[in-house]
Parts: structure tokens; C-alpha cells; sequence
């Protein structure tokens, strides 16, 4: 009898044992489903700049955008609710305000002609003006839409930066008068402002995807040391017409070299 006890006692320990094992193991289950659901969640929800569109254009009952994932139209017309074309790269016309883009898929072909034109739709202004042909396939005639368009500004500029390198050197707080030069992008109203390295500075931006340009420079009228490096940098930051950013790094550049690079200031 008492051997069947101590078998029995032995043998209850053993189950709570295992039960209090399969019970940390569920929990371990449960929390790495939980955290990777979380992470899977985070990264959808997280904007990327593949699927952001750069250029936007609507007109009566119709909207066209563009991003680097693809071409997207929508309207009311049967057949043309909502078509998805792939990205192609834009036929510059002999007038280079003008780009047009073309592609065909199984579902319709697509003309979309973009001309730096002010455009007004329903009272709001628009810099560019957009002609859209597009016809499902097997149609033979196309339907023409006529309406406005803007570029959107990359969100990333929208920050402060400073600055780290000039024209490919590294500068350092004594190459200006107290500090680097730095500024702050403000990409819903596309304008900047900051410190040139003597004096203070703003003006606008100008932004058409991987494209910006720095223009309408205004400065203060400081006198600053011959050894200040301000013009060098002004000079530099109106050069650029590219840019691009990485690990938290705003590099300006134009076809010639890379002029400026920023660091973004936490």
C-alpha cells in the first residue's frame, strides 16, 4: 500500500509538473504569436515611400496618381472604376514642362499627360494641369479626362537638419561663425528656414519626386569673417537638384557632384 501511495503521489507530481511546463509553453505560444502579430501590424501600417504617391491629380469625378509602385486611376465610368497601370518611366516632350506617361495592360491603356500649368478645380489652384486617355481593352475609342495636379513633397524632409559635409568635406562648427549651418523643412507649406553659418536664412522648396531645389533664398545682411564659409554653403545648397535619404541622412546633390549632406537633428 505504501508503495502504491508514494507511485501515486509521484505520479500526481509528475502531471502538475508537466501541466505547469505545458502551461509556460502556451504562455511562451500565446506571447511570440502576440508580438508577432504586433510587428506584422507595425510594418503594415507603417507608410513606405514605394507605395506614398508623388503626384496626385483629380478632375470632375475621376483622381490619377502617381507612385513608384504604379500608376492608379479611378472614376465613375464603367469599365474605368479603378484600373492599376505599372509605373513607366515619363516621354519628356520637345517642351520640358511636359511629361507623359503610357502603359497598357490586360484590362486598358493609358495616356497621361502632365504640363506645368496652373490649373483651377473647384477654386483650388493647382500648378500643373493633367490630360488623362485611357480605354478598357477592346474598346476602341478612348475617354478623355481633363483636370488639375500637384507633386507632393516627400514627408521625410520634414524635420531639421544640420549640416555635416560641404561639397565633399566635413565641416566643422569653426568654419562658420558659432555654429554648422542647419534648417527646418516644412513640407506642408514647402518652405525652409534656418541658419546659413553667419546669417539667418529661408525660402522655398521645390520638390517633383527624387527632385528639389532650394529657391527665393532671402538672408540677413550680417557681416560675417572672410574665413566664414556661408557663401560657399549658399552657393552649394541653390547647386542642388537631387535628393536623397538614408540612415537619417538628407544628401543633396546635382548631376555634377554631391554638395551637401545633413544629419537629422533628434
Amino acid at each position: 500500500m505504501k508503495a502504491i501511495r508514494i507511485l501515486s503521489v509521484l505520479g500526481l507530481s509528475f502531471l502538475m509538473l508537466n501541466c505547469q511546463d505545458t502551461n509556460k509553453n502556451k504562455e511562451k505560444i500565446s506571447t511570440a504569436i502576440e508580438q508577432q502579430s504586433e510587428t506584422m501590424q507595425q510594418t503594415n501600417s507603417a507608410p513606405t515611400t514605394k507605395n506614398l504617391p508623388f503626384f496626385k491629380s483629380e478632375g470632375n469625378d475621376w483622381t490619377f496618381a502617381l507612385s513608384a509602385s504604379g500608376m492608379e486611376f479611378s472614376s465613375q465610368t464603367e469599365g474605368l472604376k479603378s484600373v492599376h497601370f505599372p509605373i513607366t518611366e515619363p516621354i519628356l516632350a520637345a517642351d520640358a514642362n511636359i511629361k507623359m506617361y503610357r502603359a497598357e495592360t490586360e484590362s486598358a491603356t493609358i495616356q497621361a499627360e502632365i504640363k506645368m500649368k496652373g490649373c483651377t478645380n473647384n477654386d483650388s489652384i493647382s500648378p500643373y494641369s493633367v490630360s488623362i486617355k485611357i480605354k478598357p481593352t477592346g474598346n476602341t475609342d478612348f475617354e478623355n479626362f481633363e483636370g488639375c495636379g500637384a507633386y507632393i513633397t516627400d514627408y521625410r524632409l520634414h524635420d531639421i537638419w544640420i549640416l555635416e559635409t560641404l561639397n565633399g568635406i566635413k565641416v566643422e562648427t569653426e568654419d562658420f561663425n558659432t555654429e554648422r549651418p542647419n534648417m527646418e523643412i516644412n513640407t506642408t507649406e514647402n518652405t525652409f528656414a534656418g541658419f546659413a553659418g553667419c546669417n539667418a536664412m529661408r525660402g522655398a522648396i521645390f520638390s517633383e519626386q527624387s527632385k528639389l531645389r532650394f529657391t527665393n533664398v532671402i538672408t540677413t545682411r550680417k557681416m560675417c569673417l572672410p574665413t566664414n564659409k556661408e557663401q560657399e554653403f549658399l552657393k552649394a545648397l541653390q547647386a542642388s537638384t537631387h535628393f536623397k535619404i538614408e540612415n537619417n541622412r538628407l544628401y543633396l546633390s546635382n548631376p555634377s557632384t554631391e554638395t551637401l549632406v545633413f544629419k537629422k537633428v533628434d
